[in-house]
């Protein structure tokens, strides 16, 4: 399956953390979106991406795995099938809210060729963030499914 997801992270301290490129980062204490897409097979799978994020072990590969490790809570996984890549699409949108700010400067997004802020943002209004991210999902004519351990089924 090939898709697009957002991660809902609780980081329930202020958090300074050291990430390779982007230096030293303040994590708030609140919830925070990370976009994703998974647009291979097999360990890139949608399915695989999702529940990858959730293990506790792992190499950490990407920003998102040196934020995740780090006494977080990974709350859930919003995540559309879709044949083409919709992650700066959904970053986009959050950019354009004013319940969302972006997060630290190329943060998942180091290699983005749609010039994104950020592929991390911090939620002001934690009671609807589901709500809010399924809203983007349907605004971009993807039908959001959410999944709370990282098992998804097509």
């Amino acid at each position: 399956m090939k898709g697009v997801y957002v991660l809902i992270i609780e980081v329930p301290e202020d958090k300074h953390l050291i990430i390779k490129a982007l230096g030293d980062l303040l994590f708030e204490r609140g919830i925070w979106l990370y976009v994703g897409s998974a647009m291979g097979g097999g360990s890139t799978s949608l399915e695989n991406r999702i529940n990858r994020h959730f293990r506790k072990e792992k190499t950490v590969h990407w920003h998102i795995d040196a934020l995740l490790r780090h006494s977080t809570n990974l709350q859930a996984a919003i995540w559309a099938e879709s044949f083409q890549s919709m992650e700066c699409q959904v970053a986009k949108k959050f950019e354009r809210m004013d319940e969302f700010n972006p997060g630290h400067r190329g943060f998942g997004a180091s290699d983005c060729s749609n010039h994104c802020t950020s592929h991390l943002f911090y939620c002001k209004d934690n009671e609807k963030v589901q709500d809010l991210v399924s809203m983007i999902f349907v605004e971009l004519d993807l039908k959001p499914s959410i999944t709370f351990d990282g098992r998804i089924m097509s």
